[in-house]
């Protein structure tokens, strides 16, 4: 192989494996999940609780992964309800495709989204939350801006992720960066073991 072209094609693959994680979506094999692991510690009736999606909410979910929370969260919100469940990851978005076939779940709708939007209906949620989400935004606060026009008026943002957060020093970055997307904090709960939830509202 001429050396040129040999230096060019490695030069591609190692452009590929430097690549930013925000430009290559990392894939799971999602049915391995020990979804009732996660449930031990983060349960999704009490987020739920803590967030309050009722019967007939309209809910979006950024970073729905597998689905673990949303279909929890469909069950609750009932026929008279909807969650819109966001993903950028193709195997995501296909398994949560194939998981509402499977589960028979007709009011959950597979959102696929962009690195900054995720692409929901404008002033139709009364709540959208991200999951462990937050941590792996590399512009979170392009995407907070991105969900304000989804929301309904008293509509709610919540934001479940570590403690870690919270403990930093100086100034709290999820509170920091919801205020620069236009968001004011209403609620901070810490009784998750390993997570708070963060509740906001626009300003």
């Amino acid at each position: 192989m001429n050396h040129k072209i040999y230096r060019i094609l490695l030069l591609i693959v190692l452009f590929g494996f430097l690549l930013p994680s925000s430009t290559k979506p990392q894939e799971y094999d999602w049915a391995a999940i020990d979804e009732e692991a996660f449930e031990s510690f983060q349960p999704t009736e009490k987020i739920m609780d803590i967030i309050g999606v009722k019967e007939g909410s309209i809910v979006g979910e950024v970073g729905a992964g597998g689905g673990r929370v949303a279909v929890r969260v469909a069950k609750r919100v009932g026929f008279s309800g909807k969650v819109y469940a966001n993903d950028i990851t193709a195997s995501a978005l296909q398994y949560m495709r194939d998981r509402i076939e499977r589960e028979n779940i007709p009011n959950m709708v597979v959102v696929e989204g962009t690195l900054t939007d995720p692409r929901f209906p404008k002033e139709e949620l009364d709540i959208v939350y991200l999951t462990n989400t937050y941590r792996h935004l590399d512009k979170p606060v392009e995407v907070l801006k991105n969900i304000a026009p989804c929301l309904r008026s008293g509509a709610r943002l919540a934001i479940i992720d570590s403690k870690r957060y919270a403990r930093s020093q100086g100034a709290n970055e999820i509170v920091a960066n919801a205020g620069k997307a236009g968001y004011e904090l209403i609620k901070l709960d810490h009784s998750l073991p390993r997570d708070d939830v963060y509740l906001f509202g626009i300003r």
